[in-house]
């Protein structure tokens, strides 16, 4: 009897997650704990490993594929035998345990629930297209006529692949070159369309910044900081960590002086419920830091970052960096932030208008520091400068409160020392 392994809970409120790749192909034997798949959430970037020892005899996504959370994955003949369908089993170590075991369903359940999350569809109404809610859903947030795709999927459904495709402005599988050559996606054949799927974390920052830039009413405040007093007071700071191992930059500065101003202006301390109609103030500092990897942006997450010091800080931040670098952030990592901070370091920029990680209401970020001319009681000198760019949320923050924000900000970072005026 085939032994059907459910998807197991990631982490506390997924309920989906994406294929990445496949480590086993139907016909390879397993061993128990032996991975499976890599998969992705909302949250991070997991690989399941298998519960059994045996055979491996169907799986059941394609790579791409978004798979729900308790559904079956994958089916197995196990050596000796065993049930029909897996229990949910713990994840890795570094993954958060469920509080408790997961009940499995029974193997029919879970049959018609992997039908239904695959085939549902709409009635087939003359002039209404076929598809799930989950891509009405999509294509609603991505901005597409669903009745304009064209359908690939089984019986004539439009699939989330269809939407996306139609959304970036593609013919999806059929795109072609004028001279009707397709390219291979690793090929540069001049006259030819070289295809990239966007999948993995490329499919989660294009949904996201599609949710936030048509949801939030984005406008951006900009203002310069003379960071001279900053840049003295890292370098002698920066000594005295290394003794301790640590390199301190100057984000941790940053995002001391972001909580200081936070305090002052809690509204854009807050995420914005549209359904509910309600602005949520977040009495607690969880601060996102944009990071780029070469899959592309994720916004790992400095919890409590009003407790830390400047060292635990820049020990906390080299640690997120350097897992988002490697693919291995833990759930814990990422989600739930309150205000995130970005930075390109040394490719700053003059400024920028930074994309609001919804369903935050605000962004602040910090851009490269370098010797400018400026004037000084009558005189032109010439001192550490950077500028700072807040993105706001104009349904939840006021002009006036966001350019306060900022000078507040500013006030700390000109005059570092006022960071250390209050307790941890």
């Amino acid at each position: 009897m085939a032994y059907q392994f459910l998807l197991p809970d990631i982490g506390e409120g997924v309920v989906e997650a994406e294929i990445l790749k496949w480590f086993v192909k139907p016909g390879d034997a397993v061993v128990e704990d032996q991975p499976l798949a890599e998969v992705m959430t909302d949250k991070a970037t997991v690989t399941i490993p298998s519960p059994k020892r045996g055979t491996v005899t169907r799986l059941l996504w394609k790579e791409g594929d978004v798979a729900k959370v308790h559904h079956a994955l994958v089916e197995m003949e196990l050596a000796g035998g065993g049930p029909d369908v897996a229990s949910v089993v713990p994840l890795p170590k570094a993954a958060p345990q469920p509080s408790g075991p997961v009940p499995s369903p029974p193997a029919a359940e879970v049959r018609a629930a992997v039908a239904e999350a695959v085939d549902r569809a709409a009635p087939g109404i003359a002039g209404k297209a076929l598809a799930a809610p989950a891509v009405r859903a999509l294509a609603r947030e991505l901005g597409v006529d669903i009745q304009r795709v064209p359908p690939t999927g089984p019986g004539g459904r439009v699939t989330k692949d269809d939407v996306r495709s139609r959304a970036g402005g593609g013919g999806g599988e059929g795109a072609s070159s004028p001279g009707g050559l397709r390219a291979a996606a690793t090929a540069s054949v001049p006259g030819t369309v070289e295809i990239v799927p966007v999948r993995g974390l490329r499919r989660r920052i294009a949904e996201k910044m599609a949710i936030s830039k048509r949801t939030a009413a984005h406008f951006t405040f900009v203002e310069q900081v003379d960071a001279t007093e900053l840049v003295a007071m890292k370098s002698r700071m920066a000594k005295g960590a290394e003794a301790e191992g640590v390199k301190v930059t100057f984000l941790p500065f940053v995002l001391k002086a972001a909580v200081a101003a936070l305090r002052k202006f809690p509204q854009l301390n807050a995420s914005f419920d549209e359904e509910r109609g309600e602005i949520q103030r977040k009495h607690w500092y969880d601060l996102g830091i944009a990071a780029a990897t070469d899959q592309g942006l994720t916004v790992p997450v400095v919890r409590h970052a009003d407790r830390c010091s400047i060292v635990e800080l820049a020990r906390e931040i080299a640690r997120l960096g350097a897992d988002s670098r490697a693919g291995r952030l833990r759930p814990e990592d990422v989600g739930n932030s309150t205000f995130t901070v970005t930075s390109l370091g040394a490719l700053g920029g003059m400024f920028a208008t930074p994309v609001i990680n919804f369903p935050e209401v605000a962004i602040l970020g910090v851009h490269r520091i370098r010797p400018t001319p400026v004037a000084r009681d009558g005189q032109v000198v010439v001192r550490d400068v950077m500028y700072v760019s807040l993105t706001s949320d104009h349904r939840v923050v006021d002009g006036t409160e966001a350019a306060a924000f900022t000078y507040e900000v500013i006030r700390n970072l000109e005059d570092p020392s006022l960071l250390f005026l209050h307790a941890v």
